[in-house]
């Protein structure tokens, strides 16, 4: 068996997404350690305090982006066009009135959502303040261009995704060291540098609109307002459980900022501020592989095909977690790696600092993996399983475990906390998982594979008309009693793409036995007239076709067999 397509597919979609994922992330990092080395550590616990509404930000992104595009996609292996576009459009018109009400709420209520975040002391309440002055004007920005940069993303259009995310950055970072470094303008420099940036690369998402090549298209027309109200619970419930990591962070990092405060003051809030950087690191990565493994899953796991399925879910958790391991050991040896990059290595409290990167850097593991997971059952609809993982990983477990242990440990405890929270998400979740089992033999193991569909499953790819897999896998449907009409017809299709792609081209084919029919699906990254070809040529009784993440996805059913 070959896992050249889904292979190459995860590959195109992962840069991008890594990118998308850069979003936010990488604004704040840079934002910190521009603000640390030229406005000193008063600026850089200004940020933290503000670091729950910039991180409930990025909810929405998962929320509407992600969930959005999970249903989209979903209808596309469905191939249902009309109900893919309805749930696009449904999204994007969401996320432009949240987008809307989010600017209300920061300007008409700024100064009761900083006495909610509540600075530690009042010396840092006008940092604050001239922090969110560009900042709370850049959210709905970066919400409207994260959503629609996930869709971008998604439809065969991964570079023009990841050149939206590489401008937006880019200009942020330039202007960063322009306005601070040059101008001396302080700290609203920074946010004016992300809010500049990202009106940048909004603009540059405007190129998607006018492709002849996107699939997805506005039905607004055809929107009514139950649908839409509807269709927008459907999004949420399925995007809900990645976002509510977003939202658990939130309250999280809230609790936090209270006890580290109130603990260490300014110091405190500048360790955590570290702390979360370091975290948000690994976590573009971690992210990127996680979503685009979310893009990627719904389609196979629908049409289900396992054999690829576990093939990519297999190398990209292996991957994340080498990836987190290597990062959490470079810090246990060499924690200054870090605290340079904030002006942190200095500090007359050096020890504690390096401490509390170590046993933070502990987390990286375990959460690398409660992360994927979580991204991996929202692919699948399996949304108690992704639930159980983010409210026990990103909330309870890193609150219940420093309350645990405060009395014995002091404020050392919230480092580990992290640790603890996401092993024991991990824990609980392979426990749920198993007696759900118990109660449907149908699945097995944590990635819920059907067992009697395994037996029953072919995996070829063929790169010629007379390639020997093609041999191979009709003498398979001989086997299967198919009739000989049928095999015509499938040989005939098969033929059609490898003439219609002068044989450039590969073919991956799944064929199912369901026992009262037979599915053989087809997809190749071949030309796109293709399918119209296809529908002109075969009855679409039991010849479907879509184009769905850049592939030409075809199924062919068959449901005569002889006896």
């Amino acid at each position: 068996m070959n896992n050249e397509i889904i292979t190459h597919k995860f590959k195109e979609l992962l840069l991008p997404t890594i990118l998308i994922a850069m979003a936010l992330n990488i604004s704040s990092i840079v934002d910190s350690s521009f603000v640390a080395n030229f406005i000193g550590h008063n600026g850089q616990a200004a940020l933290q305090v503000l670091e729950p509404l910039v991180l409930l930000i990025s909810i929405f992104e998962w929320l509407f982006g992600l969930g959005g595009q999970i249903l989209s996609l979903n209808k596309k292996s469905e191939f249902d066009e009309d109900g893919s576009n309805h749930y696009f459009t449904t999204a994007m018109l969401t996320t432009i009135i949240v987008s809307i009400l989010i600017i209300l709420v920061c300007v008409l209520f700024e100064d009761a959502l900083i006495a909610i975040l509540h600075p530690p002391s009042p010396d840092l309440i006008p940092y604050v303040k001239s922090f969110a002055k560009y900042l709370f004007i850049s959210f709905p920005i970066v919400t409207i261009m994260g959503v629609f940069a996930q869709f971008i993303r998604v439809d065969g259009q991964p570079n023009l995704s990841s050149a939206v995310i590489i401008i937006a950055n880019i200009v942020n970072i330039i202007l960063d060291y322009v306005f601070l470094g040059v101008f001396h303008m302080g700290i609203d420099g920074a946010s004016l540098a992300t809010l500049i940036g990202y009106i940048v690369g909004s603009i540059c998402t405007l190129k998607y609109l006018f492709s002849s090549k996107r699939t997805f298209k506005f039905t607004l027309s055809k929107l009514k307002i139950k649908s839409w109200l509807t269709s927008s619970a459907e999004i949420i419930k399925i995007g809900l459980p990645g976002a509510s990591m977003g939202i658990f962070d939130v309250i999280l990092v809230y609790v936090m900022n209270l006890i580290i405060g109130a603990a260490l003051g300014e110091l405190g809030l500048d360790i955590y501020n570290v702390c979360v950087n370091g975290l948000l690191i690994i976590s573009i990565l971690v992210i990127g592989f996680a979503e685009t493994l979310s893009s990627i899953v719904p389609i196979y796991y629908s049409q289900n095909d396992f054999y690829n399925l576990k093939h990519i879910v297999r190398k990209s958790i292996t991957v994340t977690l080498l990836c987190s391991l290597a990062f959490t050991v470079i810090l246990l040896i060499y924690p200054d790696i870090l605290l340079i990059f904030f002006k942190l290595h200095q500090m007359p409290n050096d020890s504690l600092v390096e401490t509390a990167i170590r046993l933070f850097s502990l987390a990286f593991v375990p959460m690398a993996f409660s992360t994927m997971l979580i991204f991996y059952y929202e692919g699948i609809e399996r949304t108690i399983e992704s639930g159980i993982l983010s409210v026990i990983s990103t909330l309870l477990g890193p609150l219940l475990f420093t309350f645990i242990l405060y009395p014995f440990m002091g404020v050392s405890c919230v480092w580990i906390s992290f640790m603890l929270g996401y092993i024991l998400s991990i824990v609980v979740v392979v426990c749920y998982v198993r007696i759900v089992e118990r109660k449907d033999s149908e699945y097995s193991g944590i990635f819920f594979i059907k067992k009697g569909l395994i037996e029953k499953t072919r995996n070829y790819t063929l790169k010629s008309k007379n390639d020997n897999e093609k041999t191979e896998m009709f003498n398979h449907l001989e086997s299967l009693n198919v009739d000989p009409s049928s095999s015509e017809t499938l040989n005939k299709l098969i033929n059609m793409i490898f003439d219609s792609n002068d044989e450039n081209v590969s073919i991956e084919i799944l064929v199912i036995d369901y026992g009262d029919k037979i599915t053989v699906n087809m997809k190749d990254e071949g030309k796109k007239e293709v399918i119209e070809n296809i529908k002109k040529t075969f009855s679409q009784d039991n010849v479907k076709v879509s184009e769905v993440l850049g592939l030409n996805n075809i199924e062919y059913t068959i449901n005569e067999v002889k006896d």
